[in-house]
């Protein structure tokens, strides 16, 4: 075989030889773009979600352990003559902190230290602003005081000036009322509210 041949078979081997690599290296970067960057990504979005929820478990830092109380109160938040009815579904058991429970709407379960009753209204959806003398539902909704309407808030029967940063301790009684009511009414809801057996449980 000539010299001439020869080279040419040499050079047409390592023809071969460099495509095949070439093919193989293609197919990795192939795999590589349509197998694993696809994972990659998933897992990237699933780590995000998941910590976003885990998140939104978490606790305030002012929070005690849950199961480091176990206190009930009793309480009314009253617009316009109506109570709100917190038995239905969507107030019951918002945080494992502070709830209302098993189908009942006028016991609070307090489960921790330093929960107060704004991180109730808070999970189910409500706030009180105290210096505008507002309740508030996030949905917008505002009850302010007016020429007619005043918000007012009882402990015990005592009228309070801040109930939002209460924390509240078993057999306590609590109302957040909004509207016109005259004295007399006034007492009539109060008595309403001492009459709330509340559930120990």
């Amino acid at each position: 075989m000539s010299n001439k041949k020869k080279k040419n078979n040499k050079n047409d081997n390592n023809k071969k030889k460099k495509s095949y690599f070439d093919v193989t290296r293609k197919k990795r970067s192939k795999n590589l773009k349509t197998v694993f960057l696809p994972i990659i990504a998933a897992l990237v979005i699933i780590s995000g979600i998941s910590i976003y929820f885990y998140s939104q478990k978490l606790p305030p830092s002012s929070f005690g352990a849950l199961g480091s109380a176990h206190q009930h109160a009793a309480f009314l938040v009253k617009v316009n003559g109506e109570n709100i009815d917190f038995s239905q579904p969507q107030y019951q058991v918002i945080s494992d902190f502070i709830h209302v429970e098993n189908g009942d709407g006028t016991t609070l379960h307090r489960h921790a230290t330093n929960v107060t009753f704004a991180d109730f209204l808070e999970s189910v959806k409500m706030d009180i602003d105290e210096e505008n003398n507002c309740l508030i539902f996030t949905n917008g909704t505002q009850y302010c005081n007016n020429n007619d309407n005043q918000l007012r808030t009882f402990v015990n029967g005592n009228s309070a000036e801040s109930i939002s940063d209460y924390v509240i301790n078993d057999s306590d009684r609590l109302l957040v009322i909004y509207g016109n009511e005259t004295e007399e009414q006034l007492t009539e809801v109060l008595d309403e509210l001492n009459r709330i057996e509340i559930q120990f449980t």
